[in-house]
């Protein structure tokens, strides 16, 4: 199933967009409140919203989004407007600017992080 209303949650959020774990997907996403992927995605993900990262997902992009959590892997840049958590069983390579970072014990970052004040226009917009 490509597209299902979940449960699936960035601690308070639910998505409400999910990319299926049988999915792999390349190209640009747009999208304006919430996605969780589970499965494979490659390419340029650019949001407003929530971006949240299964632990069993595997992420090749560049990500401009408000707040990212991040569950899975993740190879790539990311632009958060207001935070990036990468809890405990996430693997990211690549560089974090945000205003909020938070890198939870027991989660593997391998890259440098940058972070501007809230309102720096992080993400460009859509």
């Amino acid at each position: 199933m490509a597209y299902v209303a979940s449960n699936a949650s960035s601690k308070d959020e639910k998505a409400g967009t999910v990319f299926a774990g049988d999915l792999e997907v390349q190209g640009t996403v747009k999208f304006k409140s919430s996605l969780m992927i589970e499965g494979v995605f490659s390419g340029e993900i650019i949001s407003e919203g929530v971006l949240t990262v299964g632990p069993s997902a595997k992420v090749t992009a560049t990500i401009r989004t408000k707040t990212l959590v991040s569950r899975g892997e993740i190879n790539g840049d990311v632009y958060a407007d207001e935070q990036v958590v990468l809890e405990e069983t996430a693997v990211h390579n690549g560089n974090i600017t945000s205003p909020g970072i938070v890198i939870e014990r027991g989660s593997t970052f391998n890259g440098s992080c940058s972070m501007k004040r809230a309102g720096a226009g992080n993400t460009g917009g859509l």
